[in-house]
């Protein structure tokens, strides 16, 4: 039988902290429940000499990577077709954008939608050496002597995701990742999907529905992971965790009543959160919150369809600070029509704000995304296609900055930010302002008081962003 190997592309840049990818985990588990070899692998954790090693020692070799680093699929692609191996692309770029594999020369089939139930279809198929087989796996597309023989739609979302077994960590070197992230971090999802219609995000894979996991199901994944991992931070990689604000608060409560004790992150939008919520996650472990806000312009939040207000960002902030959660915020500069003025707009309602953390991003028109369809007569496809730029630069040509100035823009808010946020008045107001929660939480005071006196140990593993803040502000 034919082993597949299933490997992630490494960014040429790396800017998040370092751990497991969840997409190949995920079909690795529906590989082994189907009794199907599969071996994963992670580039960013090796050299080219072991990528090239396990390509050598599989026969099928699916691919995935983010749209800035599909060229480097698409070269490691031409690596395994020169070793007689078959080659297939998923995930978002591959769903809307099956030309620029196919037409490369180096992939035999490009599988579109989500991947957990077609691959393994796709595997058996391949065995059966019958084309009809092919034919009939949702989503596949493939080429021959030059042309497309096969293409067919993407399957239906997965309604029940329940119905998913758990990722297959132990596929994948786990103590590997916690060497290169001393945070010990690790990855879960709750939901897929996300109704909402900014004009950045690509939908296509996840769709613009919400699907939902049951509490019991991710509260048993989480134990899993405390007790097998002892990780030091979990990041619910959910787009909005707290869409539903209900069934956070369930969760909250099973962790308590679990008696789980670890730290986790959200990523979610300053829209969805309320005090009660904060502080019954906060209660729960949560010590950091990220949060998209793209813009602080109202002119530019409504151009990105963000469907969001500067008054309910500067809210959020002061919230999540209230609950003594932390908080970092996307950014994005660049955008359509952007000027001058509103840059000064998105800095003032930072400085109202106070995240304790800021990254910024340049302006990029993805394919699939109605970006890429509203602004094709501003998009260099050209560049677009021979670079796939990172979140440095972009394809995009502005209206008012050059690409040199959009970049300057980018590093002169943070730097702006930085100064601001670590300057003695932001330091005594924050120092006030988290006085004023312990005084609120009196638990936590005497858990912080006993740590500035050597009583208590430190937590074991915090952010080093809010480690140093934590310092300057003592």
């Amino acid at each position: 039988m034919r082993k597949s190997l299933l490997t992630y592309v490494k960014p040429h840049v790396q800017e998040d902290p370092l751990s497991m990818i969840l997409g190949i985990a995920y079909v690795g588990a529906m590989m082994e429940q189907e009794g199907l070899p599969v071996e994963l692998c992670d580039e960013r954790l090796y050299g080219d000499s072991h990528m090239r090693e396990v390509i050598d020692r599989n026969d099928i070799i699916g691919f995935g990577a983010l749209t800035p680093n599909i060229r480097r699929a698409i070269a490691w692609a031409k690596y395994a077709k020169e070793q007689g191996k078959i080659t297939v692309m998923g995930g978002p770029h591959a769903s809307v954008d099956q030309g620029i594999f196919l037409d490369s020369g180096h992939f035999d089939y490009v599988i579109k939608g989500e991947c957990e139930e077609t691959f393994p279809q796709f595997v058996k198929a391949i065995e059966s050496d019958q084309d009809s087989e092919l034919e009939k796996v949702p989503g596949l597309a493939g080429i021959r002597d030059g042309h497309v023989w096969v293409d067919n739609e993407a399957p239906p979302l997965i309604k029940k995701l329940d119905d998913l077994p758990l990722p297959a960590r132990h596929l994948l070197p786990m103590e590997s990742y916690f060497q290169v992230n001393p945070e010990k971090l690790v990855y879960i999802f709750t939901t897929r999907g996300c109704p909402f219609k900014c004009i950045f995000c690509q939908k296509e894979l996840t769709g613009r529905g919400f699907r939902v996991r049951s509490t019991e199901m991710i509260v048993d994944e989480l134990e899993q992971i405390v007790k097998g991992y002892d990780p030091g931070v979990i990041l619910f990689v959910d787009e909005i965790l707290t869409l539903r604000k209900k069934r956070i608060h369930e969760m909250c409560d099973a962790i308590i009543r679990r008696g789980l004790k670890f730290e986790w992150i959200a990523n979610t939008r300053a829209d969805c959160v309320d005090y009660p919520l904060l502080k019954h996650m906060h209660r729960a472990g949560c010590r950091r919150i990220y949060y998209g806000w793209e813009s602080g312009s109202q002119r530019m939040l409504d151009v990105l369809k963000k469907d969001l207000t500067p008054e309910e960002i500067v809210e959020a902030a002061k919230m999540t600070r209230r609950a003594g959660i932390w908080a970092k915020v996307y950014l994005i500069v660049g955008s359509p029509g952007e000027t001058q003025k509103d840059i000064e707009e998105t800095e003032k309602v930072l400085r109202l704000a106070g995240p304790d953390l800021v990254r910024v991003s340049v302006f990029n028109p993805l394919i699939g995304t109605e970006s890429w369809d509203g602004y094709t007569a501003n998009i260099d496809v050209s560049d677009l296609r021979e670079n796939y730029v990172s979140s440095n630069r972009s394809a995009y040509k502005h209206e008012n900055f050059s690409q040199l100035e959009l970049e300057e823009l980018r590093k002169n808010m943070v730097r702006s930010y930085e100064k601001w946020y670590y300057a003695y008045p932001q330091r005594t107001r924050r120092f006030m302002e988290r006085f004023m929660y312990y005084m609120e939480n009196p638990l936590y005071g005497r858990k912080r008081l006993g740590r500035s006196l050597g009583l208590v140990p430190p937590p074991r593993s915090e952010d080093v962003h809010l480690k140093a803040m934590q310092e300057q502000d003592a």
